[in-house]
């Protein structure tokens, strides 16, 4: 199969090799050369390749030296305790570590306490237990101040049992836990997890890597990254993770992993972020931006290796639901790329939603398995999505597209309305622009196990490359189909005709609109014949083909598209609420008309 690659102008501060999505380039629209502005990079065996990424510059520290130091901000010593290379703050306050110390820092303050500790220059190394590790206090705030280098390594054997006695992370709490400060802070998690708290935990500001032979980063109750740079690696484990979805006592509820601003890194060898009850992301202002980028997963992890056994290592996963809101999401991961599960029992005594909900940002994604899969309902509102290879790009129950623009590639499906966990499901599109290309095989651009509703928006569907082949279309619905307004284009045919409403006008080419492999209806008016029998052509030789791969244009009255087909089509068709009786419709391709067509009626058959 010929590879396609995204132009992407919008992301190009990500270094890539590989392939360069970001790259500029132009075509002419001859046979061999590249169409431009394509999405359609591949399949999802092939998904390393399209996102084969550069990692960011490494955050490297050098190592404090020095004799170790604490001191508190009111000169007072009776906040610390030692005992050996034991040192145990005990109150409420602010202490400042530097230096090295071969020992561990505990907080052990009263339930009430906030205790802060500024790092200016520590390197903390301990082998028994969490270098770090708060017992007790209301919540602690660990500062990297602004110029300096922090280290904290866990240099215990990996976790073999559980054990109360023992920290679960190189920096570890049984408290609220906010990281911060202008400064550079790396952990090393050898035991099990880099960063570890059984309840809330914020990263503001820092600049932060954190390495876990489990999970890089784990709070129980909660994850907030509202800034700053954060490189988290997983060995064996999740990326960031939640664990619990119960209420507080306060009426919160636990388990969202939300990112608000920043730049956050996550290489993982299971799934990148992993949340007990939400994930989502959004800019909590100009000023902070937000870029997330995932990989995730044997096939790109750099801790890939055979002994593990499979396990989820997807990109996103959330129990309940996913939200996108704005920022930048780039995902590579061996197993759906954007996951939320249906019917989880969660500890607030619900079940989970399975919900997807992409409000804005650009979303960049390449999967070995799906590219967006909702058990519930998926709906995409507005944003950029590109689904550069995939099996299925769009998976849901219900899929419902309200605007946003959307690229999608799949080796497999397209757009795929399963029932998976209701007895029925639909596709609904009301706004926005689809573009859908798949792979040659028993494959369809849109699949619909139950209905679709077409009411306004752009859709570009293609079916398989090459000659037209039975039962793999553009489109493919079980049951009732319906477009009341918007715009289908349609490459390679149409399992079923819609019921086209008042105003609502159809043209293609003979047979686009018919049943291919049986059934279908008419289309406006009456008229369409079947298509022509016999096998399925790869594409080759991109002038062996009616509509040729290439740069298109279709221009007209109320409609002015551009688009890319990066393989040969048989068969065109449109339904249009924008088609205008007795005025002329140009396909072109690079400036050549390739149909040109009258809307003499309701429904034409262009020559």
């Amino acid at each position: 199969m010929k590879k396609r690659f995204l132009l992407l102008p919008i992301l190009g501060a990500f270094a890539l090799t590989g392939c360069d999505w970001f790259s500029s380039s132009s075509s002419s629209g001859d046979d061999n050369t590249t169409p431009t502005n394509t999405v359609h990079a591949g399949n999802a065996y092939d998904y390393t390749s399209q996102i084969n990424l550069t990692d960011p510059d490494d955050i490297v520290v050098t190592e404090p030296t020095g004799e170790f130091a604490i001191a508190q901000s009111d000169g007072l010593t009776d906040g610390v305790t030692v005992e050996g290379n034991v040192y145990t703050i005990t109150k409420a306050g602010t202490f400042t570590l530097s230096g090295k110390l071969e020992g561990q820092v505990v907080v052990n303050a009263s339930s009430s306490d906030v205790v802060e500790i500024d790092l200016e220059g520590v390197s903390i190394s301990y082998n028994a237990d969490s270098p770090i590790k708060v017992v007790s206090a209301d919540k602690v705030e660990i500062s990297a101040k602004k110029g300096t280098e922090n280290m904290i390594t866990d240099t215990r054997s990996h976790k073999s049992v559980d054990s109360e006695d023992q920290g679960e992370g190189a920096l570890s709490a049984k408290t609220d836990l906010k990281l911060k400060g202008a400064g550079t802070l790396v952990v090393s998690g050898n035991y099990n997890n880099g960063v570890h708290t059984t309840k809330d935990l914020t990263i503001q500001k820092l600049t932060l890597k954190t390495t876990g032979y489990n999970n890089a980063i784990k709070g129980k109750d909660s994850v907030t990254i509202t800034s700053g740079t954060v490189h988290a690696y997983a060995q064996t484990g999740n990326g960031i993770k939640t664990e619990d979805s119960d209420v507080s006592d306060k009426g919160n509820q636990r388990g969202t992993i939300s990112v608000n601003g920043g730049y956050v890194y996550v290489n993982s060898l299971h799934d990148g972020l992993d949340a007990s009850y939400n994930v989502e992301i959004s800019e909590a202002s100009e000023s902070t931006p937000t870029t997330l980028f995932v990989k995730c997963g044997k096939k790109s992890s750099v801790y890939s290796s055979s002994t593990f056994v499979a396990d989820s290592e997807k990109g996103l996963k959330a129990a309940n639901e996913i939200i996108i809101n704005s920022g930048k999401v780039q995902i590579a991961a061996s197993d759906d790329a954007i996951h939320a599960n249906y019917g989880d029992v969660l500890e607030n005594s619900e079940t989970g939603l399975g919900n997807i909900t992409v409000n804005g940002g650009v979303i960049q994604i390449a999967s070995g398995d799906d590219g967006l899969h909702a058990d519930n309902t998926l709906n995409i509102k507005g944003g950029t999505i590109y689904v550069t290879g995939s099996k299925e790009g769009l998976e849901a129950n219900y899929i419902v597209i309200d605007g946003g623009s959307t690229y999608v590639y799949g080796s497999d499906d397209g757009v795929n309305a399963a029932k998976k966990s209701f007895s029925s499901c639909s596709f609904t599109m009301n706004d926005g622009y689809l573009d859908i290309a798949i792979a040659s095989g028993d494959t369809d651009g849109i699949d619909s196990n139950g209905t679709v509703t077409i009411a306004g928006g752009t859709i570009i569907t293609r079916g398989s490359p090459g000659t037209a082949r039975d039962m793999s279309t553009g489109l493919d619905v079980d049951g009732a189909c319906t477009i009341t307004g918007g715009t289908l284009i349609a490459f390679n045919g149409l399992e079923k005709a819609p019921s086209a409403g008042t105003g609502v006008k159809y043209a293609g080419t003979s047979g686009a609109n018919s049943g291919n492999g049986g059934g279908g209806g008419q289309p406006p008016g009456g008229g369409g014949g079947n298509p022509p029998g016999g096998g399925h052509r790869a594409a080759t030789s991109p002038g062996s083909y009616t509509f040729p791969a290439g740069n298109y244009t279709l221009k007209g009255e109320n409609i002015d598209l551009s688009f890319a087909n990066d393989y040969g089509y048989e068969k065109f068709c449109i339904y249009s609420s924008s088609l205008v009786s007795s005025k002329t419709y140009t396909l072109a391709r690079s400036n050549t008309t390739v149909k040109s067509w009258t809307q003499s009626s309701n429904s034409v058959t262009i020559s």
